[in-house]
């Protein structure tokens, strides 16, 4: 059939873009058209209707206001959906023919960027895996806060390491080589996962390289723009961390419950204090990751043992670090363009705190402390900038004006000041022309098809001036126009698209040039982070009365009236019964617990596992005192005791 011009132009877009529901921009309106709408309309709950694509056929139609977008596109991902936006690339009212359309971004589980979708606590992770035939590379990244990381698995339980890899990043998505016919436990897996989606990557396209190349060409895929944010890559060594299995994770149930998965009833539940997004992700990263070099855990140590010493540094260190919005976060979205100036408003009240939090910090006697303070820019020239430019309480969009102070740019006053007098005269017109002619019911008024007008009653139409041009009737009445009004409308009217032409030319400006300080951002976000993670382990110390224990490199634990960190904080009525253990391989490697069932043995043996991972994150321990072994991933797992 002859479909019209806009529905050939759909058809050409959405044949490249199979794999996605397609945002087709129409007006004011996200437009979705045949199998898309009616997927939609189910999935989010949209009223299906119908438009005409072409001689006598019509196409399922459902839609979604441009402003309401992000939220209907977040609900999409949530459930597995992936989304292109079309945008209209020029102005519809300036246009000849069919305005130009193009795929501005593809938003997937694992580079959704919107603030509805991300848990404010966890990472947001896209996971690309490259099997090769001898080895498996892995590369993830988080997309909303720059993290970028790659790692590397052979030997003979690769599947195993894949699989526990998996469990540990937690991804959203998957991006892989093979497909599910290749390999079956990954897909298998996957599909017991929470919320986990693969996409398979055409090997054509990707055949001789690597995941990372591979991970970079999806995300400039998806975001139509280079990713200028990533932080560098750190290529993890599992050596250097100790190796927790997917059992494990699950089963001391380190970031979220067993059964109902949430994080009331976890280890890092328990121990979050943390004032900022950031220091919660950085926090339970620590706990999923312990460290296995007694110099690192012992430099976490002195810093924490320092915080907690010092009550008034560490509070009105938490009280300034509460103040401080996701930095990760803003400076990803100022860098892929989708910053509002209420980010830029968040940013500046964010660096703002930095110089209170850098002083406080200066006296405390911890090297690790005094390292990552060095870190903390608080970007004053930037912050300044800020303040100079955006008013204080923006609107959401950027492209509507509203957005920059007075005195910020001669230009901009300039056209504002015209504007205002132009509107000053339009307001005065009213009692002027009421006076002039007699008609007291006169008024002035304006909408945005006809503009400004002179309204007079039906009754009264015969007393219009000669210099009144009719240009509306109605039931009541008939509205004009004259030369002056239409002039004065004119300079209004054009000045208000001038100033918000200027006002997003400024704030792009601005935006730009806070990028360009991009790594110094980032380096300031991980070193509050990382403080922030520290007055957190500190304060649950604190409150919880955990004690530092000595870390050795000898095959001992020592542990006098140790309690279980999350059991212990959950009983209501009664107490914890504190317990000792005592282990030296050197002596015996086995211990032989037994008991009726109910009575604790599962408890005693998750408490010693909770107890050593805690204090190999660099935290204090639940005991009156411990002296702990070190437990790694290779040389000497905790299993070796």
């Amino acid at each position: 059939m002859a479909y019209s011009p806009m529905m050939q132009q759909y058809l050409i877009t959405k044949e490249q873009y199979k794999d996605c529901i397609l945002f087709y921009r129409l007006g004011d309106f996200y437009e979705m058209f045949f199998d898309d709408a009616v997927i939609a309309s189910k999935a989010i709950e949209l009223v299906l209707t119908s438009k005409s694509c072409g001689d006598e056929e019509k196409a399922p139609m459902c839609g979604v206001p441009f402003h309401a977008a992000d939220s209907y596109i977040a609900r999409l991902v949530e459930q597995g959906f992936k989304v292109a936006i079309a945008e209209q690339m020029a102005d519809p009212a300036t246009c000849k023919g069919i305005v130009p359309r193009e795929v501005i971004r593809i938003v997937t589980p694992g580079t959704v960027m919107s603030e509805t979708v991300l848990e404010e606590k966890d990472n947001n992770y896209l996971l690309a895996i490259y099997f090769t035939d001898n080895d498996i590379d892995l590369s993830w990244c988080d997309l909303s806060t720059g993290e970028f990381c790659a790692s590397k698995i052979s030997g003979v339980n690769a599947t195993e390491q894949l699989l526990e890899h998996i469990t540990r990043i937690s991804p959203k998505e998957i991006i892989t080589n093979y497909k599910e016919s290749e390999a079956k436990e990954l897909y298998e897996f996957a599909s017991h996962a929470n919320s986990l989606y693969i996409s398979v990557i055409d090997k054509r396209v990707y055949y001789d390289k690597n995941a990372i190349s591979m991970l970079l060409a999806y995300l400039k895929d998806t975001q139509k723009q280079d990713i200028v944010h990533l932080k560098e890559l750190q290529v993890l060594d599992a050596n250097k961390v100790m190796r927790l299995d997917r059992a494990t994770i699950r089963n001391l149930e380190i970031s979220e419950t067993l059964f109902e998965r949430k994080t009331e009833g976890s280890l890092f539940g328990i121990l979050d204090f943390c004032g900022t997004a950031m220091g919660s992700r950085k926090l339970k990263q620590w706990l999923r990751e312990p460290l296995i070099d007694k110099k690192d855990i012992e430099l976490r140590q002195n810093a924490v043992e320092a915080l907690y010493a010092d009550v008034f540094t560490r509070n009105n260190v938490r009280e300034a670090l509460k103040a401080i919005y996701d930095l990760e976060r803003l400076l990803a979205r100022i860098s892929l363009g989708t910053a509002n100036a209420k980010d830029m408003i968040a940013l500046k009240v964010s660096l703002y705190k930095l110089p209170d939090i850098k002083a406080e910090l200066n006296d405390l006697d911890s090297p690790l402390i005094k390292v990552l303070n060095s870190k903390i820019n608080p970007l004053s020239d930037i912050c300044n900038e800020i303040e100079r430019a955006i008013v204080d309480e923006p609107p959401f969009t950027i492209r509507e004006g509203g957005l920059i102070k007075s005195g910020y740019s001669d230009e901009l006053d300039s056209i504002i000041l015209a504007s205002k007098d132009s509107r000053a005269w339009i307001a005065g017109l009213e009692a002027k022309e009421r006076e002039r002619t007699g008609i007291k019911t006169l008024k002035v008024g304006y909408n945005k098809v006809f503009g400004y007008y002179i309204e007079i009653s039906k009754g009264q139409a015969d007393s219009a001036p000669e210099n009144y041009i009719r240009k509306q009737t109605l039931v009541n009445g008939e509205r004009y126009i004259t030369p002056e009004l239409k002039e004065m409308e004119n300079v209004v009217l054009n000045a208000q698209t001038k100033i918000n032409d200027i006002e997003y030319r400024l704030f792009t400006a601005l935006r730009k040039k806070i990028e360009e300080h991009t790594s110094i951002i980032q380096e300031t976000a991980i070193a509050i982070a990382s403080i922030d993670a520290l007055c957190s382990f500190a304060e649950a110390s604190y409150k919880y009365d955990y004690v530092k224990p000595e870390i050795t490199d000898d095959y001992v634990i020592d542990i006098k009236k140790g309690r279980h960190p999350v059991i212990e904080r959950s009983i209501k009525d009664g107490i914890y019964v504190s317990n000792d253990l005592y282990i030296d391989k050197s002596k015996s490697s086995l211990l032989l617990i037994t008991g009726p069932n109910m009575s604790g043995k599962s408890t005693y043996m998750r408490q010693l596992a909770l107890i050593v991972l805690m204090a190999q994150a660099g935290c204090c321990v639940p005991a009156q005192s411990a002296t702990i072994g070190i437990s790694n991933s290779r040389a000497r797992a905790l299993s070796d005791f």
